[in-house]
């Protein structure tokens, strides 16, 4: 507790004022699998939007969506959506078990939200926590009954008192001295009890990142083009033109072949040869792939009903909750 005191990160979710259930909740729901710096500006910007939660209970889901562009995981969107309308309509005690009704929230975020508001003596345990016990217990996470030995351990370790300040240290020295890659182990309040202490193996090599390609196609019949709600974790809930799937290549020389081939599987739902026009490409990053996406057009002489698909202009698609991925790709449209 004493090295938490002395180097504990200023985050705003942690001032005295934004210590409630609404900016706790949306804090950890936002922190799901993002870091911390690219968080805090889409906390910011919300809560300058919704101040309380009394003011997120009138949110719509579009709002909500095209207010979390560009911070990814949309399904983490639709549930706070989904959360929110439960809460208006019940009450729930601030406890892991009450919490766990709500859509999105899972042992994690409830024992953290819990723990911080109420001081609950539950374990709160996620990757970060995983990693600072695997090393300090010298555990491997191919061992049986991994999870069930770290979060026993995690639980026996968790205080009766102030678990509030034991858990956000703990965030806090993965985040600065536990590090993934490259721990600092010398710098570790907890190194005299680790039984792994400086025995981790320190690399800048980053692992290999999987490449893969994929084609999005701006399918016009007049003044309007197909377009889609996504219902797929990553993009849920958000608008998109027609996407084939994507597919992993290993050689540059695969992508047009690849690309070909992707475009013909697509395209069968029309039983013949669509004729494409090329618009151009584009380099997108995911967290867990690169992606190389092709833009081609196609121009249909009648409109045709597609499944899960509906006609907008290009004017309409422009006020729709959209990804960052599609926003590269509305340049070509314009």
């Amino acid at each position: 507790m004493l090295w938490y005191s002395v180097h504990k990160r200023k985050l705003p979710w942690r001032e005295r004022e934004n210590q409630n259930f609404y900016k706790v909740w949306l804090s950890e729901v936002m922190l799901q699998q993002t870091t911390v710096k690219t968080v805090i500006p889409y906390y910011q910007k919300f809560i300058e939007k919704w101040p309380n939660i009394e003011s997120f209970f009138n949110a719509e889901l579009n709002e909500i969506l095209i207010m979390w562009q560009g911070l990814g995981y949309y399904q983490r969107a639709n549930n706070l959506f989904k959360a929110k309308e439960f809460l208006k309509k019940n009450s729930l005690k601030i406890s892991s078990k009450e919490l766990k009704k709500l859509p999105g929230i899972g042992d994690y975020i409830s024992c953290s939200i819990s723990a911080i508001l109420n001081d609950e003596q539950c374990a709160v345990v996620d990757g970060n926590i995983k990693r600072i016990l695997s090393r300090v217990f010298s555990l491997k996470k191919t061992e049986v009954n991994f999870n069930k030995t770290v979060k026993m351990i995690a639980q026996e370790l968790t205080p009766k008192e102030d678990n509030k300040f034991y858990c956000q240290s703990l965030m806090d020295l993965a985040n600065l001295i536990c590090k993934a890659r490259n721990p600092l182990c010398n710098s570790c309040p907890i190194n005299n009890f680790c039984q792994t202490n400086g025995k981790v193996i320190k690399t800048n090599k980053k692992p290999a990142i999987p490449k893969k390609v994929g084609v999005t196609i701006l399918l016009k019949f007049k003044d309007k083009m197909a377009v889609s709600v996504s219902n797929k974790k990553m993009f849920q809930g958000l608008f998109q033109l027609p996407l084939t799937e994507y597919e992993e290549y290993f050689d540059d020389n695969e992508v047009i072949k690849i690309k070909l081939s992707l475009l013909k599987k697509w395209a069968k739902a029309f039983k013949k040869d669509l004729k494409f026009e090329d618009l151009g490409l584009i380099h997108h990053k995911f967290s867990h792939f690169h992606l190389k996406l092709f833009v081609v057009e196609i121009v249909l002489n009648r409109e045709k009903k597609l499944e899960n698909f509906f006609w907008m202009t290009t004017k309409e698609f422009e006020k729709k909750p959209i990804s960052n991925l599609m926003q590269k790709v509305n340049k070509f449209i314009k």
